[in-house]
């Protein structure tokens, strides 16, 4: 029979031996005891915190051009009628107050990123009111489940939101101004979209190309020897130059004698 001094050394090695384990497989993508996210493909924590802090932001500000680039379309809202969907930004706007009230507003600012829990599924705010999903190397609300007899205020719009794109490079919110001129704002990635815009240019041009299905708003905005272009969706172009299937439009940026470089958006 083991003795008691036998014993403890070899329950020392297995507990230096767990210890070696963990520091060897660390756990970089733990939120939380409720959320690693690891299920999700996730490989680190930074670029959900940093999703987090700018969803609270908007939603403290409630600021829906910002909100905008915060979600993955379509949008899907369930609520006491069934479900829906929103397909883009401008959408979103005009029903900000009824998807985003003040009870699903608080579900995610009293709910700090630690305490949030995953599944395969996504990552839940309270008790299923928000889901939030992977979008390319970022997140993004998929879903948002308003609790019973939610009551919404209208949404009142100031400057109407037009298009938003998520590109690889860059994050950009087309809206007007007052008067009715579209608006640029473009944040480089990895700014924070909490911060100001690393460019903002007033008084734009709105064109519409072609007809039909292949029908398309362009934005066209310049500063200095620098012309930005920004292509809503739809037009057509040849098999061949056929855009991603989950992509939304596409971003371009000209300067004088150099070549255009240019991002999908999504």
């Amino acid at each position: 029979m083991k003795t008691r001094k036998t014993i403890r050394p070899v329950l020392e090695v297995i507990a230096f031996l767990v210890i070696l384990a963990s520091l060897s497989f660390p756990q970089v993508a733990v939120l939380g005891e409720n959320c690693d996210l690891a299920v999700l493909g996730g490989t680190e924590t930074r670029s959900f915190v940093a999703f987090d802090r700018e969803l609270r932001s908007s939603f403290s500000r409630q600021d829906a051009a910002v909100m905008a680039l915060l979600v993955k379309y379509p949008l899907r809202i369930n609520d006491d009628r069934g479900s829906y969907y929103l397909e883009d930004a401008e959408s979103l706007q005009s029903r900000f107050q009824e998807i985003f009230p003040r009870a699903v507003r608080e579900a995610v600012v009293k709910q700090g990123p630690e305490t949030v829990s995953c599944t395969s599924s996504g990552i839940m705010y309270g008790d299923g009111v928000v889901w939030v999903n992977p979008k390319g190397d970022r997140y993004a609300v998929a879903t948002v489940s308003l609790p019973e007899g939610t009551h919404s205020s209208k949404t009142q719009i100031a400057h109407r939101v037009e298009f938003v794109c998520d590109a690889d490079k860059h994050r950009v919110i087309v809206d007007t101004e007052a008067s009715g001129a579209p608006h640029y704002r473009a944040w480089n990635k990895p700014r924070s979209l909490t911060e100001k815009p690393d460019l903002e240019i007033s008084k734009g041009k709105k064109d519409y190309e072609g007809s039909g299905r292949c029908a398309q708003i362009i934005w066209t905005f310049t500063s200095g020897v620098t012309k930005f272009v920004v292509e809503g969706p739809g037009g057509c172009c040849e098999d061949s130059h056929q855009p991603p299937a989950d992509t939304r439009g596409r971003l371009e940026v000209s300067t004088a004698g150099k070549p255009a470089v240019s991002w999908w958006c999504r």
